[in-house]
């Protein structure tokens, strides 16, 4: 029996991160695959059965799991990303909540013959969105601002609202309360969710600031507070934990008193496996036989949710925002359902049916095929929608240089004339002001300024070239911008010959080496001083990189390739040298 659950237990995690990676190679939401495997596990080949796996821990493990991958989404709420659409914000979680929530329980009660008090619920249940699969679905989407952010901040503070108002349904349902007794609940799940939350908070920032807890302690603090903030807050009113970790997430991260990227960092690692787990193990408990009596009704009601519901709750909640037309109609079509409406729903439908609740199981098979279907469809079309739009960011394929001199303007320049954008960063006014007026866009600062993140716009930049002459800084760059562009598209120019041991940068902390690992700027800007340019050459069936090579007599050093499309640039690095095709930019550095 143990080996048997120990089994299961692996099963569903290494399944759970294989479907995360199969979304991100074929640049699909993730949850479209957990669901996949939830349902392939569960019902369909009966291997996984999360009651009998995990018991009376199944329910506090995904209440447990929610809390941290809520307080993880909250730890990414900035202020100044929404603070000239916060109204928006505020309008989606309120007026927009309560048109979903009326809305969706006449189409329940109506159309799927609910019950009111079972179509008040699952109208509840049905507010909420998600981080877990907003997230996602916006990075590849990638929508421009103030979209995006407005997405975010609505997909976080609506889960625990819709959580709260479910919890409060069910109460008048199955204790037959009404009246003061519930706005009393209501009260106080907000004075217990708000103080909880910026109480723990606070503790926190003084105790971080004060240095009470070493170093290697902090994040099992922050982990601890998470879990007891969540538990007592829930243990006072039900589901107001939710509440608690999300405003704690939320103060934690827009003070500036102490660091949190190291804890923001970890909880997302924390979050992405919890995540899996949870919509493996909610989906295996489904029942295939409930989805296969669907009339047409079903369908209907979720074309009606997706095609109705949402724009119009999107259209009284922008009027007067300032928002443009085609902002107004992304926002409309986006709207999948996650993991917070799968849980409450399969909690609430196992009491429900002690109340004497006949169709309290559909309750969860409706709640799951909005989520599939309002995934699948926005997994789908949210993209195609948003160029169609156009309120989609270009590609990420341009570069942001660190160091504006002469022969990294000349790459620039190589670049930007196929119509990819770049920037250049520099501390040096006289370089900033000569790529001015040599056309190119740039920015006076230091790299490792606030202003570069809160006042530059990184849409269609993907890559990092860091080519000024001071190794350190080349190195603290690309860590600096690791989490924007990835490990994979932060380059650097190797470090100084003249610099060994101990002074040598770790290879941990390095980027990819640009052009090759003996090729320092030392090196570079000697040639350049020699003689040598930047040039571009058009490769073709009769004119191929040997030719090119015989042209420049072996002088040359080839910096990259533009593809054929425009669309992106292959670096050459010591770690991979890119093979040249016919159609495309050769871009090098060669003595003519």
């Amino acid at each position: 029996m143990e080996k048997a659950v120990l089994l299961n237990l692996a099963l569903v995690i290494a399944v759970g991160i294989l479907a995360q990676w199969l979304a991100w190679l074929f640049r699909l939401p993730s949850i479209i695959f957990l669901l996949l495997a939830g349902l392939l596990l569960g019902p369909v080949t009966g291997f996984l059965d999360p009651d009998q796996l995990l018991g009376d821990f199944l329910a506090p493990l995904v209440s447990a799991s929610i809390a941290v991958i809520l307080f993880e989404g909250s730890l990414n709420l900035r202020f100044e990303e929404v603070k000239t659409k916060a109204s928006v914000v505020i309008n989606l979680i309120s007026v927009g909540a309560l048109v979903t929530w009326a809305l969706t329980t006449l189409l329940a009660h109506y159309l799927l013959n609910f019950p009111w008090p079972l179509a008040l619920l699952l109208g509840a249940i049905l507010i909420v969105s998600g981080p877990t699969v907003i997230g996602p679905l916006l990075n590849h989407v990638r929508p421009r601002k103030p979209i995006g952010p407005i997405l975010r901040w609505e997909s976080i503070l609506i889960d625990p609202i819709g959580a709260i108002c479910a919890v409060l349904v069910f109460e008048a349902i199955t204790q037959q309360e009404k009246g003061w007794f519930l706005l009393w609940a209501f009260v106080k799940t907000i004075l217990i969710g708000v103080g909880f939350g910026y109480l723990l908070a606070q503790m926190l920032i003084v105790i971080m600031r004060r240095y009470f807890v070493p170093e290697y302690l902090e994040i099992a603090f922050f982990l601890m507070f998470l879990m007891l903030g969540f538990a007592l807050s829930s243990y006072f009113q039900p589901e107001t934990g939710l509440l608690t970790v999300t405003v704690m997430g939320a103060l934690l991260a827009n003070q500036k008193i102490v660091s949190i990227k190291h804890v923001a960092a970890f909880k997302e690692n924390l979050a992405i496996p919890l995540l899996a787990n949870l919509f493996i193990l909610l989906t295996a408990r489904l029942d295939l036989k409930d989805f296969l009596a669907f009339s047409w009704r079903e369908p209907l009601f979720l074309g009606a949710i997706i095609f109705v519901v949402r724009p119009v709750a999107v259209f009284f909640s922008t009027m007067r925002s300032g928002l443009s037309l085609r902002e107004r109609l992304f926002l409309g079509g986006i709207s999948p359902r996650g993991i917070v409406a799968a849980a409450v729903s399969s909690l609430f439908a196992l009491h429900l049916k002690d109340y004497g609740f006949p169709l309290a199981h559909k309750l969860v098979t409706i709640t799951f095929l909005v989520i599939m279907g309002t995934v699948l469809i926005n997994g789908l079309l949210a993209r195609p929608w948003a160029c169609f739009l156009k309120v989609c960011q270009q590609e990420p394929n341009g570069v942001l240089f660190v160091g504006a001199h002469d022969w990294a303007r000349e790459m620039a320049h190589a670049i930007h004339e196929e119509g990819i954008e770049v920037l250049m960063v520099d501390t040096n006014w006289f370089h900033v002001k000569a790529a001015e007026k040599e056309g190119l866009p740039s920015f006076y600062a230091s790299i490792f300024s606030d202003c570069v993140l809160e006042e530059v716009e990184f849409e269609g930049l993907g890559k990092l070239f860091a080519v000024t002459g001071n190794d350190e800084v080349n190195t603290l760059a690309v860590v600096h911008f690791m989490e924007i562009f990835g490990r994979k598209e932060v380059y650097q120019l190797a470090p100084s010959k003249e610099i060994s041991g101990c002074l040598r940068a770790a290879p941990q902390v390095k980027g990819r080496l640009l052009f090759g690992e003996e090729i320092d700027y030392q090196y570079l800007e000697g040639l350049y001083r020699r003689g040598y340019r930047v040039r571009k050459l058009k490769l073709s069936k009769y004119f191929d990189y040997e030719r090119a090579y015989r042209l420049f007599n072996g002088q040359l050093i080839p910096l990259f390739l533009i593809a054929e499309n425009r669309k992106q640039i292959l670096v050459y690095t010591a770690d991979h040298r890119p093979r040249p095709r016919p159609g495309q930019y050769l871009v090098l550095l060669g003595n003519r």
